[in-house]
């Protein structure tokens, strides 16, 4: 396969994940590192769309952790709250967007857990690209991420990030590849983030 052929492929990939805030739901196929095809069934996935309303005590927090000056960074951000270690209770996943927090290879995480009516830090991501697939099977109490990589000089894959009983992974890209088959699970922060939406930080 040429590389024009990849380059193509990947950009259908990016289209047709960009596309699954509006229900899309398909086999995607990339070529892997050895050209090879894989094949991912993303048809058990249900995605959902960021948070609208702002958080004022949530934008304290992530600005703490990135040293962020409100009006000064052109910082967007999108935000779901789900269980992530089935206590019952929802952590926050923040995704950030703007050239201070963003890359070639994606952009700038956090999962805030609510303690004591305030966000303490969990873990902090780079490379982050959205939607990011929350899996139920679970690993030291917490559930699974899947998270796709891609630009920067990686190669194209879906990784999969596991909780190591402290904090998940800061690199999605150095973790290990997610086999080739059916990907359940819940798909958040699926906006189309070339479009005019997030919150303004």
């Amino acid at each position: 396969m040429n590389e024009l052929k990849i380059k193509y492929t990947f950009l259908l990939l990016s289209l047709l994940l960009s596309s699954s805030s509006f229900g899309m739901k398909d086999i995607i196929v990339y070529a892997s590192q050895d050209t090879q095809h894989s094949q991912f069934d993303l048809s058990n996935i249900t995605y959902i769309k960021s948070e609208t309303e702002r958080d004022i005590e949530l934008e304290e927090a992530f600005s703490k952790v990135y040293n962020l000056k409100r009006g000064e960074h052109n910082i967007k951000y999108y935000y779901n709250r789900i269980d992530l270690n089935n206590d019952n209770k929802p952590e926050t996943f923040v995704y950030l967007s703007g050239p201070y927090v963003c890359g070639t290879g994606g952009c700038s995480g956090v999962i805030f857990q609510e303690v004591d009516d305030e966000y303490k830090l969990v873990s902090k991501f780079s490379l982050v690209r959205t939607p990011i697939i929350i899996q139920e099977k679970m690993t030291n109490g917490w559930k699974n991420l899947i998270m796709y990589v891609a630009g920067g000089g990686i190669t194209p894959s879906y990784k999969e990030l596991t909780f190591n009983g402290e904090t998940y992974p800061l690199n999605p890209s150095v973790q290990p590849d997610v086999k080739n088959g059916k990907i359940k699970g819940v798909g958040i922060i699926s906006d189309d983030i070339t479009e005019k939406t997030g919150i303004k930080f």
